[in-house]
């Protein structure tokens, strides 16, 4: 006889794909969805709110096909020479909702760059994670974690203060004066492929932070015990797209995923930890299936031979 909770626990597993990420608690994919799950939409002297706008800004935020031919939706961020400022600064971006200083996250997204890039003069971020800051402090300072196409490489930029008010609202931070800004790691640059990128962090403005950073799966930073954020009580938010702190002469595009956020210790995983596609309903289904046959054929009695005492 098969016991009951084998049937109970390959039935779980067989139905658990649905489930897989009950952890996630933001999911900005463009093969999921559109803009409108965005907080904020950022170009061309616009801001808006991806809510108003699900189809994007034309022709600087668009939702299109892969540019490497998977028939997927990416997104699409495009910086035009000549367009204004957003924000005192020269953008193509989306952004996500906050989150609290303390929290733990993991980021999973891809970001793809055409041909264009080996030859751009002007160091532009393709993500940033930037803070909130505190009432009567100053917002002209780097975002705290930041992917900076520089010198052709990509580099990792993180920034951090312990102070509570890194320079008052007067006046502009200086890196290496009023908070700290260090290069974590850094890759060569690649164009014309998709590279993935997980960010696993505990966001704290004292020692008790954490950061794990992974490329295509392999693991490129990892740091325990350490401040990684400024000391604001709003928080964090992800954005990405483009963004140059200075105009540049060229235009530019930049593609994404779009990014997924999990909350937990081990339970998300995606982009660079596997690509591979995700199982589908029914393999998994299958699977729990040969399970409970597997279980079944081990329980099953042997029948006693005719005529023959045991």
């Amino acid at each position: 006889m098969i016991r009951p909770k084998y049937i109970f626990a390959n039935l779980v597993f067989a139905l658990s794909c649905n489930y897989a990420y009950a952890e996630i608690v933001f999911d900005g994919r463009f093969d999921k969805g559109d803009f409108s799950g965005y907080w904020a939409l950022e170009a061309n002297g616009n801001a808006v709110s991806g809510a108003s706008v699900p189809n994007g800004i034309q022709a600087r935020l668009e939702s299109v096909l892969d540019p490497a031919g998977s028939a997927k939706s990416v997104m699409r961020a495009t910086y035009i020479a000549g367009d204004i400022e957003t924000h005192s600064g020269y953008r193509s971006e989306a952004s996500t909702f906050k989150d609290p200083i303390g929290a733990e996250r993991w980021y999973s997204w891809g970001y793809y760059l055409p041909d264009t890039w080996k030859s751009i003069k002007i160091d532009s971020a393709i993500a940033q994670i930037h803070d909130t800051p505190d009432e009567n402090e100053s917002g002209f300072r780097n975002p705290t974690l930041a992917v900076i196409v520089q010198d052709n490489k990509l580099k990792l930029i993180n920034a951090f203060d312990y102070d509570n008010i890194t320079s008052p609202s007067d006046r502009k931070a200086m890196a290496g004066v009023d908070f700290e800004r260090r290069e974590l790691t850094s890759w060569e640059l690649e164009t014309g492929r998709w590279t993935y990128l997980d960010l696993h962090v505990r966001w704290a403005g004292d020692d008790t932070g954490f950061l794990e950073v992974w490329k295509d799966g392999v693991l490129l930073f990892q740091e325990h015990d350490h401040i990684n954020t400024f000391n604001d009580k709003a928080g964090v938010w992800f954005k990405n797209g483009i963004y140059n702190w200075s105009p540049g002469q060229e235009s530019v595009s930049a593609y994404s995923t779009g990014v997924l956020i999990g909350d937990g210790k081990e339970t998300f995983r995606s982009m660079s930890m596997s690509v591979v596609s995700e199982p589908s309903n029914y393999m998994m289904m299958m699977a729990g299936l040969v399970g409970i046959g597997f279980f079944a054929s081990r329980r099953s009695p042997v029948p006693k031979s005719a005529g023959i005492n045991t």
